[in-house]
């Protein structure tokens, strides 16, 4: 349910990389990832979406549960009618979209599972609540969201975060789901990255994942890490390997795909 709201908000607002002007409808705000989270539950259901108002251009970071946007301060009117029957204190603010930020994406700088997170997490910390972009070459940008899954009994917490390929047209790829996804690359259509996958002793072990910009899966990599092109279809990446001292001994490898 939750998908098909935010794909017709997408398919309603289309996604820009350039500065544009709308209206978003703010149904609450909070200085905190947990705190909007939670006041989006209660609210709003799965509705909407949370909005960073330094998306906006504003120096002060806040986050701003946005059950609508509009295009045209007269929508923008009509929804917040819309809205304030069932919360009462929602009001509009205009906002200058920041050009290839999460809003010009139209996704939710927070995912509404946070709210579902116990109180007794200990190993969870602001960064693992917030969603975040960083762009790619040739007007591509990787989304990497971050939701709570499961419960606090795995070795993660319920810490998911899930990689969103995004194009510069809107065209858009969910990848996979990866531990600290990191070390993106790219080149001639393809694109690589490590995730976190185990830990060795003191060693953090990873596999590379190997993608078409059309988000179809050609390689994986077991146990390697920083990866690169080299050529039209062959990754380097140094393959890790942990001694019986517990020592990791690091060699670059080829592969092809």
């Amino acid at each position: 349910m939750k998908l098909n709201l935010l794909v017709m908000l997408m398919l309603l607002h289309p996604i820009s990389v350039y500065a544009e002007d709308i209206w978003l409808i703010v149904g609450a705000s909070d200085p905190t990832p947990t705190g909007i989270a939670h006041k989006w539950k209660v609210l709003g259901n799965d509705s909407g979406i949370v909005v960073k108002s330094s998306d906006c251009g504003d120096s002060k970071d806040v986050f701003a549960w946005v059950p609508k946007l509009a295009t045209s301060i007269e929508r923008a009117r009509s929804s917040l009618r819309a809205v304030k029957r069932s919360v009462q204190d929602a009001y509009v603010k205009k906002c200058r979209v920041q050009p290839r930020s999460l809003l010009a994406f139209r996704e939710t700088a927070v995912d509404i599972s946070i709210a579902d997170i116990p109180a007794t997490a200990v190993n969870w910390e602001d960064a693992d609540r917030v969603t975040t972009v960083q762009p790619l070459k040739n007007s591509w940008h990787i989304v990497i969201s971050r939701y709570y899954e499961g419960d606090l009994e795995d070795p993660l917490e319920g810490r998911r975060e899930r990689v969103i390929l995004v194009g510069e047209g809107g065209e858009r790829h969910s990848l996979e789901q990866c531990v600290e996804p990191g070390m993106f690359a790219t080149d001639e259509g393809m694109l690589a990255f490590q995730c976190t996958v185990a830990q060795a002793g003191d060693e953090v072990l990873h596999n590379v994942v190997v993608y078409t910009m059309g988000g179809q899966k050609t390689k994986e990599v077991m146990h390697c890490r920083n990866p690169a092109f080299r050529g039209k279809r062959t990754i380097i990446c140094e393959s890790e390997v942990v001694g019986a001292d517990g020592v990791l001994k690091l060699q670059k490898v080829k592969r092809n795909f």
